[in-house]
């Protein structure tokens, strides 16, 4: 689970003893149409910020799926708490992670095209999802809104980042795919309100490595590394970094 402190010099994104976990209650709860401009961190223009349109949020614990492959599709989803894992199982059985949405991440937009989703979402933490139902975005007769408009913009911009994920899945060296993975996720992290420098990682290094298609061994390899050159220091699924400039030395 996750600490949801404010950033300040000693934020972290780790559970915590004296902290309580994400309570999920059974009680309907509602976002309207500001937080989720504010969790996308739209940068756009938009008409009527006093917009009253609520949107229902939905709990889930980790372990959960979100969604699955071939469910219809019903909406898109705004992460406003909690890491997921977005994966495709190919005919084989093997499983292919594509990436591991977190807050303010957009989830679902695989599902425009076909009227089905794509991918299969698995909650890693406990998490909390806001749904933009489909009527609300391609009901007929309606012109484009700031809904739709903030809809595209923020499945522009996964897919940018889905093209960022491939390119670092191919980078020359296995072990600089790891680095450059913690120096994303360090920006990430960063953009969510977290301290930069020092937080905990919610998925396996299994599933890192099937992301940067490397295997277990060259991502256990890689942190060794980096922690014995002082770049980083790993404790379990604990990261702090202690040099970002070597870290993207490393990369190279």
């Amino acid at each position: 689970m996750m600490n949801v402190q404010p950033i300040s010099s000693s934020a972290r994104w780790l559970p915590s003893a004296n902290q309580p976990a994400l309570k999920l209650e059974s009680d309907e709860r509602w976002s309207n149409f500001q937080e989720i401009l504010s969790l996308l961190r739209f940068d756009g223009h938009v008409h009527e910020m006093n917009d009253t349109s609520l949107f229902r949020r939905r709990r889930l614990k980790a372990g959960q799926s979100a969604l699955s492959m071939g469910q219809p599709f019903e909406g898109l989803y705004v992460v406003r708490l909690g890491a997921l894992k977005t994966s495709m199982t190919h005919v084989d059985g093997a499983e292919h992670v594509l990436a591991f949405p977190m807050k303010g991440d957009l989830l679902g937009f695989d599902g425009i095209c076909k009227n089905k989703y794509l991918s299969e979402v698995v909650a890693l933490t406990d998490c909390d999802l806001i749904k933009i139902p489909a009527a609300e975005l391609f009901s007929p007769g309606r012109g484009c809104n700031d809904i739709e408009r903030m809809a595209y913009w923020a499945i522009s911009r996964e897919i940018v980042q889905e093209q960022t994920n491939y390119a670092l899945s191919h980078s020359a060296k296995s072990e600089a795919r790891v680095a450059r993975f913690l120096r994303i996720q360090s920006e990430r992290f960063t953009a969510m309100g977290y301290s930069p420098n020092r937080f905990t990682l919610p998925m396996t290094r299994r599933d890192i490595g099937n992301h940067l298609n490397v295997t277990l061994e060259t991502v256990s390899r890689a942190f060794s590394a980096l922690d014995h050159l002082g770049i980083i220091a790993v404790e379990r699924r604990e990261i702090k970094i202690l040099s970002l400039e070597a870290l993207r030395k490393f990369e190279n």
